[in-house]
C-alpha cells in the first residue's frame, strides 16, 4: 500500500510539475500577446488622433511612411521600410543598373562612415579614402537615414552630380565636393595574375557569380586564390549555398534561426575546388560576404584587412500592396554557436591605412608562403 502512494505521489509531483512549466510558458505567449495587442491598438489611436485633432490636414503617404521608416530601422542594422520610389530604386540596384560615386561605407553613429572607394573612380582622383565621413548629400543630411538609405542616396538612374559634404578623417572641419556618377559594374570579376593564381573581387554572391567562378576556376590544378571581399551588392541566400559547395567540404553547416524555427543547414559538397586563399575583408564586407568570410576562417585560409561589423542576416524583401516595400531581417545566422551579428570576423593579417594601397602584394607573398 506505502509502495502505491509513494508511485502515486510521485506521478502528481510530475504532473504539477509539467502543468507549471508548460502553463508558465503560455501565460509569458499569452502576456506577450496582450503586450503586442496593447501598443497596436496605442499605434492606431495615435493614428487616429493625428487625423481628428491635428490643426491640418494630414496626407497619409507624406507623413506616415516616416513613422513606418523609424519603426522599421529601430529593429536592426540592415531593416528598412521603402516607399514605392525607394523601392524602385532597389530593384534597379538589384538589377545593377545604378551609376555610382564608387564610395562603399556603413552607417557609423548618424553620418555615412566610408570603408572603401572603388579603384580608378571619381572619388578615389578627388582625395577621398577610408575614413572619411559623408555629413551631407546634395543638401540633406543623412542624419536620421537608415544603411540602406545612406547608401542608395550615392546611386542614380544616369550619370549626374552629387554634391556631398565631407569630413576628413581625424578632422572636425568639413568641405564641399562635387562627384559625378558613373556606370560601375557590380558584378564578379576573374582577373589571372600568373600561373594558376586569380585575383577574385566577389562583390555579388548571386547566380552568376557561382557560375563564373565555377567555369573559370573548376579542375585547376594547384588553385591559388586572392578572394575580395570588400565590395557589397547583395546576393542571396540560395546562391550562398550554392557559393560553399565551391569552397567548402561537406562538413560545414550554419544554423539559421527564424521567428518558428530553429534550423541546422548543411552546407558545401563532397568535391570542392581545391585551393589556397588569401581573403580580403573590411567593414565593408556584408550580408553575405561577411557569411563567407567567417566561414573561410574556419578553414585553411588566411584573412588579411580589417574586422567587419556584424552587418549579416538573413533579409527578406517584401512588396506591399502600395509598391512599397520592406527589407527585414528574416533570419539569423549562427556559427558555431555564436550569432554572427554580434561577433565580427577578425583576420589574422590586420593592416593599417598605409598598407591597403599594397593589399594585392602583402596577399600574393602571404600566399607564396603556403
Amino acid at each position: 500500500m506505502k509502495k502505491k502512494i509513494r508511485i502515486l505521489l510521485f506521478i502528481v509531483t510530475i504532473a504539477i510539475f509539467f502543468f507549471l512549466l508548460i502553463g508558465g510558458k503560455f501565460s509569458r505567449s499569452f502576456s506577450n500577446r496582450n503586450e503586442e495587442q496593447k501598443y497596436l491598438l496605442l499605434f492606431s489611436e495615435i493614428t487616429s488622433l493625428v487625423r481628428s485633432d491635428y490643426v491640418e490636414t494630414v496626407k497619409p503617404d507624406k507623413k506616415f511612411p516616416g513613422a513606418f521608416s523609424s519603426m522599421v530601422a529601430y529593429l536592426d542594422k540592415l531593416s528598412v521600410y521603402l516607399d514605392p520610389e525607394k523601392t524602385r530604386i532597389y530593384n534597379l540596384y538589384k538589377e545593377g543598373v545604378l551609376y555610382s560615386t564608387g564610395i562603399y561605407g556603413i552607417k557609423l553613429l548618424n553620418y555615412f562612415y566610408i570603408t572603401d572607394v572603388k579603384k580608378n573612380s571619381q572619388a578615389e582622383h578627388s582625395g577621398l579614402q577610408p575614413g572619411d565621413i559623408i555629413k551631407s548629400v546634395n543638401g540633406k543630411t543623412i542624419y536620421s537615414l537608415s544603411f540602406w538609405e545612406m547608401y542608395f542616396s550615392l546611386l542614380t538612374e544616369k550619370s549626374e552630380n552629387i554634391d556631398l559634404v565631407i569630413f576628413k578623417k581625424g578632422t572636425s572641419k568639413s568641405y564641399k565636393i562635387t562627384l559625378k556618377t558613373k556606370l560601375v559594374s557590380c558584378n564578379t570579376r576573374i582577373r589571372k595574375i600568373k600561373n594558376n593564381t586569380f585575383y577574385v573581387e566577389l562583390s555579388k554572391v548571386d547566380e552568376q557569380s557561382v557560375r563564373l567562378i565555377k567555369e573559370r576556376l573548376t579542375n585547376m590544378k594547384s588553385l591559388r586564390l586572392i578572394i575580395d571581399l570588400r565590395k557589397y551588392s547583395g546576393g542571396n541566400f540560395e546562391s550562398f549555398i550554392d557559393m560553399t559547395r565551391l569552397f567548402f567540404k561537406k562538413t560545414t553547416s550554419i544554423v539559421v534561426k527564424t521567428r518558428e524555427k530553429e534550423e541546422k543547414v548543411l552546407l558545401g559538397s563532397i568535391n570542392p575546388l581545391k585551393y589556397k586563399a588569401v581573403i580580403i575583408i573590411n567593414q565593408s564586407t556584408i550580408m553575405y560576404g561577411e557569411l563567407l568570410a567567417a566561414l573561410f576562417k574556419s578553414v585553411n585560409t588566411t584573412l588579411i584587412g580589417s574586422k567587419t561589423q556584424g552587418f549579416v542576416s538573413k533579409l527578406d524583401h517584401i512588396t506591399l500592396k502600395d509598391g512599397s516595400s520592406v527589407l527585414i531581417t528574416g533570419g539569423i545566422f549562427f556559427l558555431k554557436g555564436k550569432d554572427l551579428r554580434k561577433s565580427e570576423v577578425s583576420p589574422e593579417i590586420i593592416l593599417n591605412d598605409k598598407d591597403w594601397e599594397h593589399v594585392l602584394d602583402k596577399s600574393l607573398f602571404i600566399l607564396g608562403k603556403y
